[in-house]
């Protein structure tokens, strides 16, 4: 339990110090908001790719804990040269380069998480609220330095937090025995020309409308949150505007996965995702109208709520539909799919649309798309609660069991 903190808390901590600048970092070197978008995009395409390779490692071939470890080092690689003073076109490849690698991160760390648990539906909002807590501190922290010795500074940051997650990883419980030794192995073991996806696919046919719904809010939540730095550039704000919009955000998940958990106990995972999908939207719609950074600064805190009940629901949605030894898998899938498809037209569609119309008529869109979310997931996620999620030990027995 305590390595599986630490790791996260290396986790937020590393994903605040050069992700949340990458936009602006972009910006500086010249790059417009509609290439931004693209290379945003780009990167986020590649990572639907990447996200399902790095699953199918985790839970094939090295383990998650192995290769959560390898991830991390690439992507430290990659972070040296993103510091560098290098030419735009090798920065926006490298920027690709690097969320193929950082962005698996989180859902390898959520697989091992799940796995390890013996109760995730009430352990797993405690531990993931540790990537909330660093991250807010993390980026207020690192917003600051940028202001005083510029953006280069972020690829140190995240060189020292990559790290320490590195480290702390050797901590934490192996997994691959107890995945390969366990009962669900039998579903690997089910051929398929997709690999461990096309398993996962075919053993839960309640995964795709899952992953269907969650991709619209994620397409409409990247757009968002990606351009809100431009928006609080071009109001007048500063590097630390941007990291301290950010942080409360991530203060705000603290009590958001409180919160979450106790609401699904009422209203179960699919009321947690609608409730937050609205919430969201009710921000944005905010952003369209308001001028003031500080203000749009304040209205992270309902973005911070909504992104913990987003993740907490879907997180353990996967894991409710899932075998444990397809969990790396599925969480790979839900992170590949709001990370790289979904926000590969997040972004490029929010490029288009804040160079074309402005960026208050992107926020309308985005407000819209998370309404429409919100609807989906009434049809699209299973009616359980967290409460009756099954035990890893039991989890895969009888797949469709949770879904019912």
């Amino acid at each position: 339990m305590k390595a599986l903190r630490v790791i996260y808390l290396a986790l937020g901590a590393s994903t605040a110090s050069l992700s949340v600048f990458i936009p602006v970092i972009l910006h500086e070197r010249g790059l417009s908001s509609q290439v931004i978008g693209l290379v945003s995009g780009a990167g986020a395409l590649g990572l639907f790719a990447a996200i399902a390779f790095w699953g199918h490692i985790g839970d094939r071939v090295l383990g998650r804990r192995t290769t959560l470890q390898l991830v991390v080092v690439i992507a430290i690689a990659i972070a040296i040269g993103i510091g560098l003073p290098i030419a735009p076109i090798m920065l926006a490849i490298l920027v690709v380069g690097f969320t193929c690698t950082h962005g698996g991160v989180l859902a390898l760390a959520d697989a091992l998480t799940v796995n390890t648990l013996r109760n995730p539906d009430r352990q797993y909002g405690k531990i993931r609220l540790m990537a909330s807590l660093s991250f807010a501190v993390a980026t207020i922290g690192v917003g600051f330095a940028v202001d005083r010795f510029g953006y280069s500074v972020t690829s140190l940051f995240y060189v020292f937090f990559g790290s320490c997650l590195v480290a702390a990883a050797f901590a934490a419980p192996p997994d691959r025995d107890a995945a390969t030794k366990s009962r669900e192995t039998n579903v690997l073991k089910t051929s398929s020309r997709f690999g461990s996806t096309g398993t996962a696919l075919r053993t839960q046919p309640h995964l795709l409308p899952v992953l269907a719904t969650i991709a619209v809010v994620a397409a409409a939540t990247t757009a968002g949150t990606t351009f809100l730095s431009l928006r609080l550039i071009a109001l007048g704000g500063q590097a630390s505007d941007v990291a301290l919009s950010f942080g409360i955000s991530a203060f705000a998940e603290i009590p958001g996965m409180f919160l979450a958990a106790r609401l699904s106990r009422r209203f179960g995972l699919r009321g947690v995702f609608c409730l937050s999908a609205l919430a969201y939207a009710a921000a944005f719609a905010s952003w369209a109208v308001l001028m003031s950074p500080s203000a749009i600064v304040a209205t992270r805190l309902l973005t911070g709520l909504a992104f913990a009940g987003i993740t907490y629901s879907m997180v353990l949605t996967i894991g409710q539909l899932l075998p444990r030894s397809l969990q790396a898998t599925g969480q790979a899938l839900y992170q590949g799919t709001a990370s790289g498809i979904a926000s590969a037209a997040g972004n490029v569609t929010g490029g288009a649309l804040y160079g074309a119309l402005g960026a208050p008529t992107l926020f309308l869109v985005s407000a819209g798309l998370c309404v429409a979310g919100g609807l989906m997931a009434l049809v699209a996620l299973p009616p359980g609660d967290a409460g009756v999620a099954v035990s890893s030990g039991d989890r895969g027995s009888d797949v469709s069991a949770s879904s019912k």
